[in-house]
This record gives C-alpha cells, structure tokens and sequence, in this order.
C-alpha cells in the first residue's frame, strides 16, 4: 500500500518545510536525533503560536526536504534511537544552543565535533537549568532599575530602560525566554515587578493624594504599556503575549484605583456633613419602603424589611448593612471594609472554585447595580434633596464592587469573569446624571434643568429640529454646572454637541447656517434638585 506523502503543492506545511530548510543542512558523516528534531520543533511552534502536526507527518516533511536522508540507529544496547543521517544543524540557527544543550543533557551523539563544546558554553552562559540564575539576576537588575526611577517619579526613564534591556538581548537570548517553562518563570517575574510598581504609585487608593498625582499616574499607566509593546513587537508570540497580560492587569488595576481614588476624594466631602448624611440615609429608607422604585409586585421593599429573615437578596442585606454602619460612623475607609467583609462572606467563601465564583459575582454584581440603579431612578423621579450625595455614593460602590471581584480573579490567575464594567470615566468626577438623564428626555420626561431652544433667524423651520440631552454634569475644576445637549436637524441631516453651562445661552449654528440660541436656568427652588447640592460639593473640593 503507497504511503501518503505531503505533496510540495500543499501550502500547509509550508512553513514546517522553511522551518527546517532555515535550521538545517545537509553534512556527510553527521546525523540528528529523529527525537530532538520534533523537540525542537514543537518548541517553535509554540513560540510562534501555531498547531503541530504528529511526529509521523513531521518525518516525512523532513524527508520531503532532504530526499537523500538516511537513518542511523544510535547509542548503547537499551538506550539506543533513531536519527536522521546525513544532516546537522546549522551554527547560525537561533535553536543552535538549545539543541547542543539538549544532545549534552541527554547524552545523545552527532557527529559534530563542536557539540560538546556548544553544550558547556550554553550551560554557563545561562539559558536553562544550572545558569537559569545567571540571567535571573540581571533580568533582577533590570526590574530594580525600572522600580527606582518609579520611586524616583521619573517616569521617562522607564521608557529607556525598557529599550536598553530588551533592544540589548541576542537572538539565543530571546530564544531562550521564549521557552515555555523560561517564559512562565519570567512571567511571574514581571507579575512581582507590576505589583511592586502598583504599591510605589497607589498602594492605598483611600490615601490623601491631589488629582494632579492621579491624572499622572493614569497617564504612567497608559504610557508604560505602549513602552513595553514597542520593545517586544518583534519578538516570539509567546513570550510577547506573556508581557502583554501581565502589562494590561497592572493598568486595568491602576485605572480601578486611581478613578475609587478620585470618587472617595469627593465622597469624603458629604460624610463629613452630618446634615448631609441624615438627609441621605432618610431619603433612601423612604425611596425603599414607600414604594417609590419601579420594580414589579414591590418585592424589594418587603424584602428589605426582612433583610434578615431573607434567605437570597444577598444585595440588599450589603445595603442595609452600609446605611445601618452610617448610624455610627461615617468614615469612608469603615464603610468600604464593610462592603468588602460582605462581600467576602456572601460572594467568595462560598465559592468552591473558579466557576462558581463566577456565576456568584456575575448574579451579585447584576443585581447589586439593578438596586443600586432603581434607587438613582426613584431619588430622581421624586427630587429628593440628596440625590447628588447619593449619585456620588452609587458610582463609588458600584465601582468599588468591581474592583473587589476583579481582584479577586486576577489574584486567582484568571482573568475570564466576565464582569458588568462600568464605562471609562475621565479623571475628574464630572459625570452628574449622565445615562438618567438620557432615558428620561429620551422618554420624554422632565430633567431637573429647564432648557429653552429658540430661533436667532426668522425663517428657519422647527419641525425638523431635535434637541436632546444627553447629561448633565458638573465642572471638577470650576464647580459649573453644565448641560450636554446634541441639535439635530433631520432634513439637513447635520447636528452639533455643545455643553452649556446652566445660567447662560450658547449660539450654536449648523453646517447648513441655521443657528439657534439655547438657554438654560435652574429649576424651581421648591424642587430642590442635587444641582445646588453638586455645586457646594464640588465648589469646595
């Protein structure tokens, strides 16, 4: 029966063939283990990331390369193999070092005279087992350079750094962390060096740092990654694939951190009013237990009411627990351990393992931000005095239970829970009713902010002209209260965004030269909405 042979019209193992071709020669009186040979091979196709074939098709691709090859049996009774016979490896290979190695540490023969040479210069260069420490202690060296200038807030020389190490490594180099057991090992080196790093810039988020540090370290953050991906763009996927994990978790944990930073920094504000804090807590209790939240059957409020005779609604028993410790206490880092002990006790003890952690934050977490939301809707709805002090609360918690869970997956070594983020928020806590205020001019209903449209030229046509408001917020910087409103004309099909500060008009014209005058103002004092409110804690900060 014919065996069937990989034909060179097949582009499928193309790349197998160029591998070979690239790393081997023919040489009269030479010979390579058939074994090594797949070793070597398998490696490469995990540096590179591709799917292996089986170690008969991988023979005959070798054959189909070299059509003269011979076999040889090698070696002493009981320990002998097979190999290729009539080639070597060429000395320029990037895989030269590994394989003398491999034929010393397996004690396998050639017919190279260099071999034995090749394999005592590569074990004391340092690339695998007894010299692994050689080139740990200046991968060590590296990571301590990077940690001062971090110290030393000279964020620019990271980037230098960076370029010397990584730019400065030969090919064998490179090779050699490439190897997947290398390269898990210089992994959890660069795991330490983030967590190292993350301790220097933000160790504690509740710590008393200015915005301007902040904005710096988010800016670090987004910079350093950029740094490290153009160093290793060039280099094997698996080892540039280990430096992009480990550089991404360190900026997703400093961007949860610097924002949980920025948000306690203006929450302190309202806890350190006590008026501000009774007016809260009685608002809630009353948006809760008088019916006000838009939930079917009104089962969440005989459920807070019997928090504790309740077997589920793990999410209101936190709720309960935060508005009952503000009786006693109002400092920001007490309720934030009171949520992260809830938290513990009702999402990751009872976890068993990595899948049912999940399905519990993944149900915890949606339903947290359900009643976290309904009450923002309700506190709106029914112009409550505290809804800014309350706005402020909820974007903390919410983000705060996300910064829990993550880290606790992260810590876990997997990064796969799929998690309800809040969107990117910028620095600055400007965002004041943003998607709130969307669904309701969207739905037609009244946003606490009067907004008046009218015409700067006599011919132009309303009916076809559409303003809506898409947020509205609160300058950081400034304490101005502004308006985020999109003019849309549907017959011309143009619109502009403008934000308008409230109190004032904006000229807004078009592409088609239609212009419009929009004015803003305050709303009755009687609704006593949180915009005065928001403008005292912001004015202030």
């Amino acid at each position: 029966m014919a065996e069937h042979m990989p034909g060179n019209h097949s582009n499928i193992y193309q790349p197998i063939t160029q591998w070979i071709v690239d790393n081997f020669c023919v040489c009269e009186g030479c010979s390579v283990p058939r074994c090594l040979l797949y070793e070597m091979y398998v490696e490469n196709c995990k540096q590179e990331a591709q799917t292996q074939v089986n170690p008969a098709t991988f023979g005959k691709l070798v054959r189909l390369v070299f059509p003269d090859l011979g076999t040889r049996r090698l070696g002493t009774r009981g320990s002998a193999r097979y190999h290729y016979d009539g080639i070597q490896i060429r000395k320029n290979s990037p895989f030269y070092a590994y394989y003398c190695y491999l034929l010393a540490e397996k004690k396998e023969t050639s017919g190279e005279v260099c071999s034995s040479e090749s394999a005592a210069n590569f074990q004391s260069s340092g690339y695998l087992k007894g010299a692994v420490s050689l080139f740990a202690d200046e991968y060590c060296t590296y990571c301590q350079e990077v940690l001062q200038n971090v110290k030393n807030k000279e964020f620019d020389q990271v980037e230098e750094v960076f370029t010397s190490f990584w730019k400065s490594l030969q090919p064998e180099a490179v090779m050699f962390m490439s190897q997947s057991d290398v390269c898990q090992l210089f992994q959890s080196y660069d795991r330490q060096l983030f967590q190292e790093m993350e301790k220097i810039l933000l160790h504690d988020f509740l710590e008393d740092v200015s915005i301007q540090y902040l904005k710096l370290v988010r800016l670090f953050s987004k910079n350093i990654k950029i740094w490290l991906l153009a160093t290793v763009e060039d280099f094997p996927p698996l080892l540039g694939a280990s430096k992009i994990k480990e550089v991404t978790l360190f900026v997703k944990r400093l961007r949860r951190k610097t924002y949980l930073a920025n948000m306690a920094k203006t929450m302190r504000i309202v806890l350190n009013n006590s008026r501000r804090v009774s007016i809260l807590k009685s608002d809630v209790n009353a948006v809760i237990t008088q019916g006000f939240m838009d939930i079917p059957g009104n089962s969440l409020q005989m459920a807070f009411r019997n928090v504790d005779e309740t077997g589920s609604g793990t999410e209101l028993k936190c709720l309960k627990n935060l508005m009952s410790l503000l009786d006693t206490s109002t400092d920001i880092r007490a309720l934030l351990n009171c949520l992260s002990s809830d938290l513990e006790a009702f999402v990751i003890q009872p976890s068993k393992n990595q899948e049912e952690f999940r399905k519990l934050a993944a149900n915890f977490q949606l339903r947290w931000n359900f009643l976290l939301t309904s009450i923002s809707k309700a506190m709106t709805l029914c112009h409550t005095d505290s809804f800014g002090s309350w706005h402020l609360f909820n974007l903390l918690l919410l983000e705060y239970v996300v910064h829990i869970l993550q880290t606790h997956v992260e810590e876990g070594g997997d990064e796969s829970l799929c998690m309800v983020q809040q969107a990117n928020t910028a620095l600055q806590p400007i965002c004041f009713l943003d998607d709130l205020a969307a669904e309701q001019s969207e739905a037609g209903e009244a946003v606490p902010t009067h907004i008046l449209l009218t015409q700067s030229q006599s011919n132009v046509n309303l009916s076809s002209i559409i303003l809506k408001v898409l947020s509205c917020l609160v300058d950081a910087d400034t304490g101005n209260k502004l308006i985020q409103v999109i003019l849309e004309d549907k017959a011309s099909k143009s619109s502009v965004k403008v934000n308008v500060p409230v109190g004032q008009e904006a000229l807004i014209t078009l592409k088609d030269g239609q212009k419009f005058i929009i004015h803003t103002s305050d709303p009755q004092q009687d609704c006593n909405t949180a915009w005065e409110e928001a403008k005292q804690i912001y004015g202030t900060a």
